[in-house]
């Protein structure tokens, strides 16, 4: 009788979950692959099969985030204003957050992914792209402040594990409206 065959890809997909799991416990960089072996009952040779190094996994892991961020920067390029660039793109942004939670609260200031996403020409750009389009060609320091405000509450909300209770729906339709508040806002001198 034939042995039954996981689908393609499953095994790759459980090192993936297994390691995000053990990132939000000890970070990627107090991850081994030999945790992720062991987490998932296999030898470290099955999990260098999937990945080979564990650098690979954790871009794996964020994958998806980034793939979302460069189809929001396509969309919000394709709008005719600035203002409607930088609104769908803060949308986008929200959205992002609340949809990627889990990956956020791990990977948010993690200096490991910050270092990988950094060597990474085609992830920087999209970074670049996006602060471009949220800040415009030449930001003052008010604008650059109301935006890492903004970016940091986005994230920082969607991360907070006091907010574990409130729903996806609840929490982007509140951000969306914090956002639109902040961005409202008079700037007031100091």
């Amino acid at each position: 009788m034939a042995k039954a065959v996981a689908p393609r890809g499953f095994a790759r997909e459980r090192v993936l979950e297994a390691a995000l799991s053990l990132f939000a416990e000890h970070g990627v960089n107090g991850t081994s692959l030999q945790m992720i072996a062991d987490r998932l009952g296999v030898s470290k040779a099955a999990v260098y099969y999937q990945f080979h190094s564990k650098d690979e996994i954790a871009l794996a892991v964020i994958q998806p985030v980034f793939d979302d961020m460069m189809r929001l920067v396509r969309i919000a390029e394709a709008m005719s204003t600035p203002d409607a660039r930088r609104e769908a793109a803060i949308s986008g942004m929200v959205e992002m957050a609340v949809r990627h939670r889990r990956v956020t609260a791990v990977f948010h200031g993690d200096p490991v992914i910050d270092a990988l996403v950094h060597d990474r020409a085609e992830l920087q750009d999209t970074i670049e792209r996006l602060t471009l389009i949220l800040l415009g060609p030449d930001p003052d320091a008010a604008s650059r402040i109301c935006m890492s405000v903004l970016a940091s509450g986005i994230y920082g909300s969607a991360t907070d594990p006091a907010l574990n209770d409130v729903t996806d729906e609840e929490l982007h339709r509140v951000l969306l409206d914090c956002a639109q508040r902040l961005l409202r806002a008079p700037a007031t001198p100091v």
